[in-house]
């Protein structure tokens, strides 16, 4: 039954037969398969197939697809720009997902009829026959922006989306995109915990009592929570500015800004009772990491100074804590956010979104 399936899925691959064909689709029939596993990721088209050959079909018509997953259960067709190789990617690397086979696209026929010998070698591209011996160049719309979710579709509207960030090796992230029904949509990121900032409304200038603020501080203290944060696509530089998904109980801050007016720091040695001033970054189940090469300074206020700043062990969770009589401190340059390093958030729900051209 094998030898027949696979002669099928030949003949299938090579002149497309009818899609109520499918008797010798059974994934059990090829045993080059990996049962109940895909490969997280590394997708960058998803579409609806009939069946599992119909899936390796596609795969072989686009360049750029070096394995794919497929989802049995719903037909969902999940083409991969990455493979499991020797010296990159291993089995270790697939994880648990019921319903789903993955396999690389070697393990396949290769020949395609009007396509074997395509010349559609330009990035999301694909070869699309049109008979036995001529075929066209299509392309897969694979968006890289919340602009180009509405262009693929205009009916789009604010919300959590996948997309690909062609800068970070076509690293897919959820990203949720404001103000869809305009002409220029916005990207943020999602936090699923609140970033949270302490500015105390407590002093003790030279050490000896805690007071309530006093001078120039009275009336400042408060507390930040920050929702979401807006990002450059292109670079993923937060906009710490961006306060459109942010909530302050008092004073309006920037993102990842610590002050407080607790204690004076002379010569830029920190006090005996320390800073007070807060704010904890959590990047957790984002995707992204804080760079370790982040810094923070003391910018504005008297005696401000930075008291300590802390990664936890992924760089996801940054707590810093600063301050002065009053002081702020911010990071140094921009804020730049770098790709979990065990690999992107599957789990999340978004929309994704293909066309075709």
């Amino acid at each position: 039954m094998a030898m027949c399936c696979l002669a099928f899925a030949v003949r299938f691959l090579l002149f497309g037969l009818n899609s109520s064909t499918k008797m010798c689709t059974k994934d059990s029939n090829f045993p080059f398969l990996h049962h109940g596993v895909k490969l997280p990721g590394k997708d960058i088209v998803n579409v609806t197939a009939e069946g599992l050959v119909t899936c390796a079909r596609t795969c072989l018509t686009s360049d750029m697809c070096k394995s794919f997953n497929f989802d049995t259960n719903i037909g969902q067709c999940e083409l991969n720009y990455a493979t499991l190789t020797p010296e990159g990617l291993n089995v270790t690397h697939l994880i648990a997902a019921a319903d789903f086979v993955f396999t690389d696209i070697t393990h396949w026929p290769q020949k395609l009829g009007a396509c074997a010998n395509h010349q559609c070698g330009f990035f999301n591209a694909y070869c699309q026959p049109l008979d036995a011996n001529e075929y066209v160049c299509s392309q897969y719309v694979v968006p890289t922006s919340c602009a180009e979710i509405k262009e693929c579709d205009p009916s789009s509207t604010d919300g959590e989306y996948w997309i690909r960030l062609p800068n970070f090796d076509l690293y897919k992230t959820r990203i949720y995109c404001h103000n869809m029904t305009t002409d220029n949509p916005l990207e943020y990121l999602t936090l699923p915990t609140p970033n949270h900032g302490v500015f105390p409304n407590v002093s003790n200038k030279h050490c000896q009592r805690e007071t309530p603020l006093e001078g120039t501080c009275v009336g400042n203290s408060g507390e930040t929570f920050y929702s979401k944060i807006r990002v450059v696509i292109q670079t993923m530089e937060i906009l710490r500015n961006d306060s459109t998904y942010a909530f302050f109980t008092n004073r309006k801050a920037d993102y990842a800004t610590v002050t407080d007016c607790y204690s004076i720091h002379y010569n830029g040695v920190i006090s005996s009772c320390g800073t007070r001033g807060t704010f904890t970054i959590n990047l957790t189940d984002t995707g992204w990491v804080v760079s370790s090469n982040q810094r923070w300074q003391a910018t504005t206020g008297w005696m401000a100074i930075v008291e300590s700043v802390t990664f936890d062990d992924s760089g996801s969770v940054v707590h810093i804590k600063c301050g002065g009589f009053g002081g702020s401190c911010e990071p140094v340059g921009p804020m730049l956010l770098k790709p979990y390093p065990e690999g992107d958030v599957t789990e999340s729900s978004a929309k994704e979104v293909t066309c075709f051209l």
